[in-house]
C-alpha cells in the first residue's frame, strides 16, 4: 500500500511539471523556464536518496554553466526578487543590440546613400552648366576678337576715311577758288567781248549793206539765197551713219545694261559668300539663313526679269535697225553699180591694170597711161556728195613703211652666260632681261642697244663665257590669219579684241607679210609649219611656261568661239581682273557642286570650255548675250593672262593644254596655303614637305631653294600659289611628274594613251583608295576636250598625272588641314636660327581663291536653287 502511495504521488508530480513546463513556453527557452527547470530539480532532490548529493552538485555546475554573474531583478506574483541572468539572455540581449545598431547604421547608410546620389546629380548637372558657360565663354571670346577685329578694321576705315575727307575738302576747296577765279576772268572777258561785239557791229552793218547793194538784181528784188539740194547719194550716205551712230549707241546701252546686271550678280555672290553653311537644317540660325537666302533670290529673280526685258527690248531695237541699215546699203550699191564715182572708176581701172601680167603692160604702157590721166583729175574736182563713199582706212597711210621687223631682228641678239668651273654649270649675266621683241631674255639686241657702244661687267671669278643666238620666233595665229586674210581679201583680221589690240595685231600682220614677202600661196602652207612656236612668245616665254608641253595658244579661244557663232563683238566691254576672277570663282563653284552631286550614270560629261559656255548661258539667260559675255572674258584673259598666273592656267585650261583638275588641285592647295600663318621664306621648306610627302630632303631642300629664287627672299600666300602655279605650267610640279613616271610603268593598248578601263585598272595601283565617281566624271570630262584634237575614248597620261594628283590630294587633305598650321608654327619655334628674324611677308591684300569658299559658294547656290524651285511649285498650286 505505501509503494503504491508513493508511486501515486510520484506520477502526480510528474504530471504537475510537465504541466508547469507546458504553461512556461512549451519548448521556447525562457528565463521563466529555466527557473522552473532548476526548481523541479530542486524539488526533486530530496528524493533521489543515494543520488541526492550527486545530483545536486550536477545541479548546481548545471545552474553555473547556465547562470552567468550579472543579476536583475523580477517579480511574480506581486513579489519581487534578485536573481542571476542566463547566459542565453545575455547572448539575445547582445544580439538584439545588434540588431538594433545594424538598423539604425543602415538608416544611416540609407540617408547617406540618398545624400550622395542627390550630390552627384548636383554635380553632373554643375559639370554641364560648367561645360554650357565654357563653350558660351569661348563663343563669347571669338565674338569679342572678331569684334574687335572689325573695330580696327573699322578704325583704320574711319581713319583713312577721314584723310581722304580732308583731302578732298582740301582739294575741293582749292578747285572752288580756282572756279572762282577763273568765272571772275571769264566774265571779265565776255564783257570784254560783248562790248568789242557791240562796237564792231556797226562796222558789220555797214559792210553787210554795202554787199547787198552791190548783189541786188536789176529788177529790185533782193536775191534770196538758195539752199543747195542733196542728191539721192548724200541721203542715203547720210541715213547710212546714222544707223551706223544709232546701232553704236544702242550696243553702248546694252553694254550698259549688262555692265549693271553684272554689278548685281556680285553684290548677289558676295552676300551668298557671307552666308556661312550650317549642317542641321533643325537649327535656328540655319533658319534664319533659309530666310536671308530666300530674300536674295527674290531680289535676283526680279532683276533677271527685269535684265531680260531690257535685252529683248534691245534686240528688238537692233533688228530693226540692221534691217535698216542693210536697206540702206542695197539701194547704196545700186546706184554705185548705175553711177560710179570718178574715184570708184579709178580704183577699178588699178585694180585690173594690176591683175596683167609684166610682159602686157610692156606691151599696153602707153594706152594704160592714157586710160590713167583720161580717169584722173584733181581731187577737188570729184563731186563734194561722192566723198565718204570709198574712203580707205587712214591707219595703213599714217603708218611707217619701213616698219622694224621685230622678229627677223632677233637673229641679231645673243645671250651670254657665264662660268666659274670651266664650263660645267653656266649662269645667266646679270644685266640679261627679257626682250618682248625676241621673245625671250636677251643680254644684246637691236632694240636695247640704244646707243653706239655698250660696256658690259664680266661676273667676277668667271672662267668661260658662252654666247647663244635665240631663234627667230613667229607667232603662228597672227600668220594664219595674214593667209586668211590674203585669200578672202577682206580689209580687216577678224579678231573680237579692244581696239587697241586690234591695232597692234595689224601692225604685227604687217610686219609678218613684209617677212613672207613674194611666198607663192602653195609654199606658204609648208613655211607656216615650220614655224618655231605655236604660242605667243611675249606671253608664255614672260611666264616660263614649257612650251613643248603647251601645244595650243589662247588664241585657239576665238576658233571655237567662230564655229559655235557668227556674232561679233562691235563695241567691246573689257573687264577688270576681279570681275574675271570672280567670274571664274563662280564657274568653279558650279564644277565642283557637279563633282559632288553628279550620278555615276550621267550622260553627256563636257570639256571645261563646253561647261563654261553652258554656265554663261544659265547665268545671262539669252544666247546673244552670253556669247557677247564670252567674247568679253575671252578678250580679258588673253590681254591680262600676262599679268596674272591664275588666270593664265584658267586659259590654258579652256584651250586644252591643262586638264581641268588641275584648277581643282590649286584650289585646293589654297586651302591648305590659306591656313597657315606665313611670317618667312622658312615656313615654306616645312610646307613643302607636308603637301609633297614622298619627296626626300635634297628635293625639299632643292624646292625651297627654287621659291626663295622666285619670290626674291619674300613670303605671302598669293606668292605660295602663284610658285605652285609656275610649277605646273613648267611641267614640274612634284606630284605630277611623281604619278605620271608611275602611270608610264602601266601596260596600256596605245603608248601614252589610256582608255577608261586601262586607266581604272591602273588607279587601283598606283592610288588605291579614291572616289570612283569623281574619277569617272574627271576622265570623261578629259576625254571630251581631247576630240578637240581628234582623240576619242584615250586620254594622254599627262592628263591623267593630272587627275591622279587631284584624287591622291582629296584623300589626305582632312589630315593636312587639321596638321598643316602646326607643324609650320612649331618647326619655326624649334629652329633657334629662325628666332628673333624680321617678317617677310609684304605688306598688301594677301586674300587668294580657296576650295572650301568655293564649295561654301556652291552649297549656297544650290540653296538658293531648290528654294526658287520650291517657291514655284507653290505659285503653280495656288494659281492652279
Amino acid at each position: 500500500m505505501a509503494s503504491n502511495a508513493i508511486t501515486r504521488d510520484s506520477s502526480t508530480l510528474a504530471n504537475k511539471y510537465e504541466v508547469l513546463l507546458l504553461e512556461k513556453g512549451g519548448q521556447r527557452l525562457t528565463e521563466e523556464r529555466t527557473s522552473l527547470v532548476f526548481q523541479i530539480l530542486d524539488d526533486l532532490l530530496p528524493n533521489l536518496g543515494v543520488y541526492t548529493k550527486v545530483l545536486k552538485s550536477a545541479r548546481d555546475e548545471i545552474f553555473d554553466s547556465v547562470y552567468s554573474d550579472k543579476y536583475t531583478s523580477t517579480s511574480d506574483d506581486g513579489e519581487s526578487f534578485v536573481q542571476r541572468i542566463p547566459y542565453f539572455k545575455l547572448v539575445q540581449d547582445i544580439y538584439y543590440q545588434r540588431n538594433e545598431r545594424a538598423d539604425e547604421i543602415q538608416q544611416r547608410l540609407d540617408i547617406v546613400k540618398r545624400s550622395l546620389f542627390e550630390k552627384h546629380k548636383q554635380f553632373e548637372d554643375a559639370q554641364d552648366r560648367i561645360s554650357d558657360l565654357e563653350s558660351n565663354i569661348t563663343k563669347l571670346n571669338e565674338n569679342i576678337e572678331n569684334l574687335e577685329t572689325n573695330l580696327e578694321a573699322k578704325q583704320d576705315r574711319i581713319e583713312s576715311l577721314e584723310k581722304t575727307l580732308k583731302d578732298d575738302r582740301q582739294s575741293s576747296e582749292k578747285t572752288q577758288h580756282n572756279l572762282k577765279c577763273d568765272i571772275t576772268e571769264l566774265k571779265a572777258d565776255l564783257k570784254e567781248a560783248r562790248s568789242e561785239v557791240a562796237f564792231l557791229t556797226k562796222y558789220k552793218k555797214g559792210y553787210d549793206d554795202l554787199e547787198s547793194a552791190f548783189t541786188e538784181p536789176i529788177g529790185g528784188e533782193s536775191a534770196q539765197k538758195k539752199p543747195i539740194v542733196a542728191t539721192k547719194r548724200a541721203h542715203l550716205i547720210n541715213n547710212t551713219s546714222s544707223a551706223k551712230m544709232i546701232e553704236s549707241q544702242i550696243l553702248v546701252v546694252q553694254n550698259a545694261v549688262i555692265e549693271e546686271y553684272d554689278k548685281f550678280l556680285e553684290s548677289h555672290k558676295q552676300e551668298l559668300i557671307n552666308q556661312p553653311v550650317y549642317e542641321d537644317p533643325h537649327d535656328p540660325k540655319y533658319i534664319r539663313s533659309e530666310g536671308d537666302i530666300e530674300r536674295a533670290d527674290q531680289e535676283l529673280w526680279a532683276v533677271e526679269e527685269r535684265f531680260k526685258t531690257s535685252c529683248n527690248d534691245i534686240d528688238t531695237e537692233l533688228e530693226l535697225i540692221r534691217q535698216h541699215y542693210t536697206m540702206l546699203e542695197e539701194q547704196l550699191q545700186i546706184i554705185e553699180e548705175q553711177n560710179p564715182t570718178i574715184q570708184m572708176k579709178k580704183k577699178t581701172l588699178k585694180e585690173t591694170v594690176d591683175n596683167l601680167d609684166e610682159a602686157a603692160k610692156d606691151k599696153d604702157r602707153d594706152n594704160i597711161r592714157g586710160l590713167l590721166k583720161s580717169v584722173s583729175r584733181p581731187e577737188t574736182q570729184d563731186s563734194v556728195l561722192s566723198a565718204g563713199l570709198n574712203e580707205k582706212s587712214q591707219t595703213d597711210n599714217e603708218e611707217d613703211p619701213f616698219i622694224t621687223h621685230e622678229r627677223v631682228f632677233s637673229k641679231y641678239a645673243s645671250m651670254m652666260y657665264s662660268s666659274s668651273n670651266k664650263g660645267k654649270n653656266w649662269h645667266e649675266f646679270p644685266d640679261a632681261k627679257y626682250c618682248a621683241s625676241c621673245g625671250e631674255k636677251t643680254m644684246i639686241c637691236p632694240h636695247k642697244l640704244g646707243t653706239k657702244e655698250r660696256v658690259i661687267r664680266i661676273p667676277h671669278g668667271s672662267s668661260h663665257i658662252k654666247i647663244t643666238r635665240p631663234k627667230v620666233k613667229i607667232n603662228k595665229e597672227l600668220v594664219r590669219e595674214l593667209i586668211r586674210r590674203e585669200s578672202t581679201t577682206e580689209s580687216e583680221i577678224d579678231l573680237p579684241t579692244s581696239a587697241t589690240s586690234k591695232s597692234s595685231k595689224t601692225k604685227k600682220l604687217k610686219s609678218i607679210s613684209s617677212m613672207l614677202g613674194k611666198v607663192g600661196a602653195s609654199n606658204r602652207a609648208i613655211m607656216f609649219d615650220q614655224m618655231s612656236t605655236a604660242s605667243t612668245p611675249s606671253i608664255d616665254a614672260h611666264l616660263g611656261i614649257n612650251e613643248d608641253k603647251m601645244v595650243h595658244s589662247l588664241g585657239r579661244l576665238w576658233d571655237d568661239y567662230k564655229d559655235r557663232t557668227t556674232l561679233q563683238r562691235v563695241i567691246p566691254k573689257p573687264l577688270r581682273m576681279d570681275r574675271v576672277l570672280s567670274l571664274i570663282e563662280q564657274f568653279y563653284s558650279f564644277m565642283i557642286w557637279q563633282d559632288e552631286t553628279g550620278q555615276d550614270d550621267d550622260e553627256g560629261l563636257f570639256s571645261p570650255l563646253d561647261n563654261l559656255y553652258y554656265f554663261m548661258s544659265q547665268r545671262y539667260h539669252k544666247p546673244d548675250i552670253s556669247y557677247l559675255a564670252m567674247s568679253d572674258l575671252f578678250t580679258t584673259i588673253i590681254e591680262i593672262s600676262a599679268t596674272s598666273k591664275i588666270i593664265h592656267t584658267f586659259g590654258h585650261i579652256l584651250v586644252g593644254n591643262l586638264d581641268g583638275a588641275v584648277f581643282r588641285y590649286l584650289l585646293l592647295m589654297c586651302d591648305f596655303i590659306n591656313l597657315v600663318q606665313w611670317r618667312d621664306v622658312g615656313d615654306f621648306r616645312v610646307f613643302a614637305s607636308i603637301i609633297y610627302p614622298t619627296l626626300g630632303d635634297d628635293d625639299i631642300e632643292t624646292l625651297h631653294m627654287g621659291y626663295t629664287s622666285y619670290s626674291e627672299n619674300k613670303i605671302s600666300k598669293r606668292r605660295v600659289i602663284e610658285f605652285i602655279i609656275y610649277l605646273v605650267l613648267k611641267y614640274r610640279e612634284p606630284r605630277f611628274q611623281e604619278l605620271e613616271s608611275k602611270l608610264v610603268q602601266q601596260s596600256t593598248v596605245e603608248a601614252g594613251h589610256f582608255s577608261f578601263a586601262e586607266f581604272t585598272e591602273a588607279l587601283e595601283q598606283v592610288l588605291p583608295v579614291h572616289n570612283d565617281t569623281l574619277c569617272r566624271r574627271l576622265f570623261w570630262e578629259a576625254e571630251a576636250h581631247l576630240r578637240w584634237d581628234n582623240m576619242e575614248n584615250v586620254v594622254t597620261i599627262s592628263r591623267l598625272a593630272q587627275i591622279t594628283g587631284f584624287l591622291g590630294l582629296m584623300q589626305i587633305s582632312h589630315i593636312i588641314k587639321q596638321t598643316v598650321a602646326v607643324k609650320v608654327a612649331d618647326a619655326r619655334e624649334q629652329d633657334p636660327d629662325r628666332q628673333g628674324l624680321p617678317s617677310q611677308v609684304p605688306p598688301g591684300d594677301d586674300s587668294i581663291m580657296t576650295y572650301t569658299a568655293v564649295r561654301g559658294l556652291a552649297i549656297n547656290v544650290h540653296r538658293r536653287n531648290e528654294n526658287r524651285k520650291k517657291r514655284q511649285v507653290e505659285e503653280e498650286e495656288l494659281y492652279s
